[in-house]
Order: C-alpha cells, then sequence, then structure tokens
C-alpha cells in the first residue's frame, strides 16, 4: 500500500464517519473495504477469498497446533514515552490473548446468560495467540534482541512494508469520533490495524488517558477480527446481510451501550450483542462464536502463513509452543504428612527438571510424604522453556459424625451433645471455641441453643460441628376471644387467652408487668402486646397480639366527649384559624359560650359544627386567655340522654 494511498485512505475515513457524538463506537472499516473494493481487481480477489474462506471455515476441525502471530505496535505523533507505550503495547497483546482464548474474565456474563437468550450458540476458544514480537527485528528502527517490537514516530500511515510479518497496530490520533480500522481480512506484508491512543490497550500513562467507555482493549479485538476475515454481523445491512458466519444470528444494524442481559430482537433471532465484532461498550463485549473463530483459524492458515512463519523467529515464545504441564495435587490426610504432587509434562523438548520449593526431581515429577503448605512448582524443558504454578496442598478435614443430640426440657440444664471422629488417629473435642479440650465427644448439662464443637489431633488436623440444643415445651396459648379497639377516643380492647400443654397453675403477664392469673386483659389500647404464660414448673410461652380500630362495630362502652382545643391562631396563614370542636358521638341541645376575664360574653352558638374565628361585632380579640362552658346531651334529639353534660375550660388566641 503506497503512502499516496494512505493519505487517500485517511480523507475517505474522515468523510465517512461522521463522529462519536454519544460516546458510541465507530469502526471505519466498512469505508475502507468500500474504498477498496474499487480499486482494480480487488473486488474479483476479494471474491475468491471469501469462497475460499466459507469453503474452508464449513469442514475446518478444532486446530490442535497453536497459531501464533508476532505484533509490532507503531506510535506516531502521540507524545507518548516508551516506557508508557511499551506498557500499553503489552496489556494490548494481553487482552487480545485473553479474548481469543476466552480465558477472559468476563465470560462469566456469557455463561450466565447463554442458556436463556443463546441457548444455540456456543463461545468459540480460538488457537490463535498473539506475541509482542522481541526478536529478529527489521534494520534501521534502533530494537536490540530482546527489545519489544514498539516504535515511536518512525512510521507513518497505515502501512510500512518494513515490517511485513507482522500483524502491525498504527496508533496515532484518527479523529471524527472513529475508534479504529483496519483492512477487511489483511495480507500481513506491512499492514495492520490503526487505532487512536484513547482506544489502545487499558493503561493510562504518558499524558494519555484511556476512554472510560472503551478502556478494555476491545477495540483492538473488534479490528483484529476484521483483519482476521471477520465482518460486522449485519454484514452488508439490513436483515438480508450477511457476515458468512452460520452461529451469528441476522441484525439489521449495530448495538451501542451495554445491554447487559437483554435479548433483543430486531430480525428474527436474539441479536447477539456480545460478540467483539458489535459495537457495545467494552465492558459488554467478551465472546466469538464457534463460527467466527472457524472462520478467523481459516483465514490465518489459508491467507496469512506469512505472519506464522515469521512467528518461529520473532517470539520468544515460538520454541516452548504445545509445552504444558499437568499437575495432579492430593491433600494430606488426618494421618498427617501425606499429601501428594504429581506433575507430567506434555509437549516441550526432553529432558524435563521438576523443582517443588527447591526440591529438584529430574525426569520425574512425583513430590510425595508432603504436609499441608503452599508449594511453588517449576518445570523446565530441554528449550529451556519454563512452567509455574503455585500449589496449596490442604489437609483434609475429619470424618466428623453428630452421634446424639439430647434437649433440654423447660430450662432443666439437661441437654446433650455426642459427636465422633472416624478416622484412624486420636482426637481431643472442645466446645464454642473454650481452652478446655478432652478426649470424649460427649457434652452433659447443657442449656439450650446453638454450639459448635472443635475437633483437632496432633497433626494439625481440624474440623467443626454446628449443633443446636434446643428448650422443648408443650405449653401454648388458646385464645379464647380478641376485640379491637372500638372507641374514637377510649382505649376498650381486650384479649383472653387460656394455656395447654403445661402444668397448672398457670401465671399470666401482659407487656413484662402486669400479672394475672386469668389470661383476660382489658381497656387495651392499639398496637401490640405481649402476654407471657409460665407453668408451675417454669416452662414459658410468649405471643405477641396485635389490636387495631374496628369502627364497624363500636362499642357500646365507649363515652361519649368532646374535643375541645386549648388554643388557635387566627392570623391568617392558613394554619390553625378557628376555633371549633369534636363529638365522639351525635350530641343534642348543644350550646357554648365564650367569656372574657372579666365576665363578658363574647361569643356563643347552639350548633355543634360551630366555627370561631376570635372575634366579636366584627373586631377581632386581643390575644387572651378566654373561659368557655359547653353543655349538650348525649344522643339525637328523639333519643337524648336525660342527663345533660356541662364541660368548661379555657382556650387561648394566639396572634
Amino acid at each position: 500500500m503506497s503512502r499516496k494511498f494512505n493519505r487517500l485512505l485517511f480523507v475517505v475515513l474522515s468523510l465517512l464517519t461522521v463522529g462519536n457524538v454519544w460516546g458510541q463506537r465507530t469502526c471505519g472499516t466498512d469505508s475502507v473495504h468500500a474504498h477498496m473494493m474499487g480499486l482494480p481487481g480487488y473486488d474479483r480477489a476479494y471474491s475468491d477469498r471469501v469462497d475460499a474462506v466459507n469453503a474452508g471455515a464449513t469442514d475446518r476441525l478444532e486446530c490442535d497446533v497453536p497459531l501464533l502471530i508476532p505484533v509490532a505496535v507503531h506510535f506516531q505523533s502521540t507524545g507518548i514515552p516508551i516506557d508508557c507505550a511499551i506498557e500499553m503495547a503489552v496489556s494490548q497483546v494481553e487482552t487480545l490473548n485473553e479474548d481469543f482464548a476466552a480465558t477472559n474474565g468476563d465470560l462469566a456474563e456469557w455463561v450466565e446468560s447463554q442458556t436463556t437468550i443463546w441457548p444455540s450458540i456456543d463461545n468459540g476458544e480460538s488457537c490463535i495467540s498473539f506475541c509482542l514480537a522481541t526478536l529478529d527485528h527489521p534494520d534501521g528502527f534502533g530494537l536490540d534482541e530482546g527489545d519489544y517490537a514498539v516504535t515511536l514516530d518512525q512510521t507513518t500511515g497505515d502501512n510500512d512494508a518494513s515490517w511485513a510479518g507482522y500483524l502491525n497496530f498504527f496508533v496515532r490520533t484518527i479523529g471524527g469520533g472513529t475508534l479504529g480500522y483496519s483492512p477487511l481480512g489483511g495480507n500481513g506484508s506491512g499492514d495492520g490495524v490503526t487505532c487512536d491512543p484513547q482506544y489502545f490497550g487499558s493503561v493510562t500513562c504518558g499524558g494519555n488517558t484511556i476512554s472510560g467507555t472503551f478502556d478494555m482493549g476491545r477495540t483492538i479485538t473488534h479490528e483484529v477480527g476484521h483483519y482476521l476475515f471477520l465482518e460486522h454481523p449485519w454484514g452488508g445491512g439490513g436483515c438480508a446481510g450477511d457476515d458468512f458466519v452460520a452461529d451469528t444470528p441476522a441484525t439489521d444494524g449495530p448495538q451501542f451501550g451495554c445491554p447487559s442481559g437483554q435479548t433483543i430482537v430486531n430480525c428474527t433471532a436474539p441479536i447477539l450483542w456480545p460478540s467483539y465484532m458489535d459495537y457495545c461498550d467494552d465492558a459488554c463485549l467478551f465472546m466469538f462464536s464457534e463460527g467466527q473463530v472457524a472462520r478467523m483459524e481459516t483465514y490465518v492458515t489459508q491467507d496469512l502463513q506469512n505472519l506464522l512463519n515469521s512467528s518461529t523467529t520473532a517470539c520468544e515464545e515460538a520454541l516452548c509452543i504445545g509445552f504444558d504441564v499437568a499437575v495432579n495435587v492430593v491433600g494430606e490426610s488426618c494421618n498427617g504428612n501425606d499429601g501428594s504432587v504429581v506433575a507430567s509434562s506434555e509437549g516441550g523438548l526432553a529432558p524435563y527438571e521438576y523443582v517443588l520449593n527447591g526440591a529438584l526431581q529430574l525426569g520425574n515429577g512425583s513430590f510425595s510424604d508432603l504436609p499441608s503448605n503452599t508449594y511453588t512448582l517449576e518445570v523446565q524443558d530441554g528449550n529451556s522453556c519454563v512452567f509455574n504454578q503455585t500449589i496449596t496442598l490442604a489437609q483434609d478435614e475429619p470424618a466428623l459424625e453428630l452421634v446424639s443430640v439430647v434437649n433440654e426440657h423447660c430450662s432443666d440444664g439437661e441437654g446433650q451433645i455426642a459427636v465422633q471422629v472416624n478416622e484412624s488417629s486420636t482426637f481431643d473435642f472442645s466446645i464454642n471455641g473454650g481452652d478446655s479440650w478432652q478426649d470424649t465427644g460427649s457434652f452433659v448439662g447443657l442449656s439450650g441453643g446453638a454450639y459448635t464443637i472443635d475437633v483437632q489431633n496432633v497433626f494439625g488436623c481440624q474440623g467443626s460441628v454446628e449443633v443446636e440444643v434446643l428448650n422443648t415445651s408443650e405449653l401454648d396459648l388458646v385464645v379464647e376471644s380478641k376485640e379491637n379497639v372500638r372507641c374514637t377516643w377510649f382505649d376498650n380492647g381486650s384479649i383472653d387467652v387460656r394455656a395447654v400443654g403445661g402444668d397448672e397453675p398457670y401465671v399470666y403477664v401482659y407487656n413484662g408487668t402486669e400479672t394475672s392469673s386469668s389470661g383476660y386483659f382489658s381497656l387495651l389500647p392499639l398496637g401490640d402486646h405481649l402476654i407471657r404464660v409460665e407453668d408451675s414448673v417454669g416452662c414459658v410461652y410468649d405471643e405477641v397480639f396485635t389490636l387495631v380500630n374496628d369502627f364497624s362495630n363500636l362499642g357500646n362502652d365507649c363515652p361519649c366527649s368532646i374535643y375541645v382545643p386549648n388554643a388557635f391562631t387566627p392570623d391568617g396563614d392558613l394554619q390553625n384559624e378557628v376555633w371549633e370542636v369534636k363529638a365522639s358521638c351525635p350530641v343534642s341541645g348543644f350550646h357554648v359560650q365564650v367569656y372574657d376575664r372579666w365576665g363578658v360574653l363574647v361569643f356563643e352558638s347552639m350548633d355543634s359544627a360551630f366555627f370561631w374565628h376570635g372575634g366579636v361585632n366584627g373586631y377581632y380579640l386581643d390575644a387572651e386567655l378566654f373561659l368557655y362552658r359547653i353543655t349538650y346531651q348525649w344522643g339525637e334529639e328523639e333519643n337524648a340522654s336525660v342527663e345533660t353534660k356541662v364541660q368548661t375550660g379555657y382556650v387561648s388566641i394566639l396572634r
């Protein structure tokens, strides 16, 4: 690709990507591809590649040899220093390897949602891996053997033939809201993926701040998918679009944001929005489908052999491809010092050296007679490839059995617990973390409660069992009657209970204070009421009863009274402006009189629904204390009580 074409391509991208106005992912690959399809002969060559990859992906078997691709990263006019650039590049390659191998931690969300939303789609674990090249660098870039293939301001544009044989990442400011772009099917001859530094890797450093939305390195994962011949899931657009992958549902366009856990259907099946090839935020992209993986692996083997060949000289990891170690750990039993670690090498070059916490075994990875501990296993093959693993060898818990539990009865303190350990070694026993240990698992004289029985032996084998001792009794309460409060301003609720199942005589206690030999309690207010009964042998039973208002059945014992406020504030603030009274029952013969402190009548009414505004003859009275006198009879006029009630008191006018 010529420099002239690079400049033209950048102009095309600038025109065709409208910007990331809402913080949404924008990929320029479709624009790159559309432009390249207009180049002479490209469309025919592309069509031939599509046919070949479609055929190969359909018949592709699971690969058993890793496909290692060397990576070089070129920062262009970013101002990012080399230490930071290397840190960003390392983080990006780590993300790529996790995403392609399906070892990324957020894959758990796919596992949780897949059976419900996408039951017919499986996640793909690709055998494609990437190394940040450290060997056999091209001349003229100042890189020594062992240096990472990371350059600063030594390349321009999106292609550099000096770096043929590498998957190149060109990191530079793109603008226009585009996060990155790639050829739709790279050639490994110096081309690569272009990414804005805000979306490259997952490290903020050197004056560059990674985007808060696209901060996990998934922009490069997305663009590398394009480089390995994956299209966007919507293909050419619309529900008839085709991305040439059978297990990705049809969709008419991209998804944005983070639709975690959602089922979204816009064609005929739920959209596979977690696919790295969609446009969601990094946090909601976490998988390739099996079909996408098969297509990429096919493209690598058919069209990118130059990259695979280059990995044998550019990647330090090349000699170690396929070298792995299987580790089997058997914990220490309660008999002590009988744990084991057995390591078996797979692949690599013999002879093998096995070292466990400094103890060397040549050609044999079996270590036995081990106590529980944390161990470091190191295995090295004949190519000096090294496998490391930290191993925690735990001690088995003892076979602890609960033999019996005897509950106490009515707080008699005669509860019992018996446990035993089904092991050949001797154990001691303790209860509730006490300092005292005994050689038997029997504990007596226990009150009701929760207990922890601990066991241990001289080899440090420990275990425990949780046991509950109950305080049993047949004592219970039978409710004879319960009356809710049936008066407006008077407490007349009642509870009548009877004890059963215990030893007479019984003592009843109301709310912890009022004691009675009967279970009847009256004149009770609204709310919760605790009634406890205790029998002659000390058994206790508690029950809470709740009383509410029941105005549908007003009680005959409700007294008739009139509520009279003792103050009001006729000051124009619309709060407590008038003086009025309320009766708890119908009244007749009503008469209210109000006198000032000199005995002068200032207000009078025969209507029980009166209002007094605090004035007389059109004038407001000064703030002071007034005497009132109210007379009335109970009931309506035709059945009013004979007795006339008189109620007197004081009311204050406050201004």
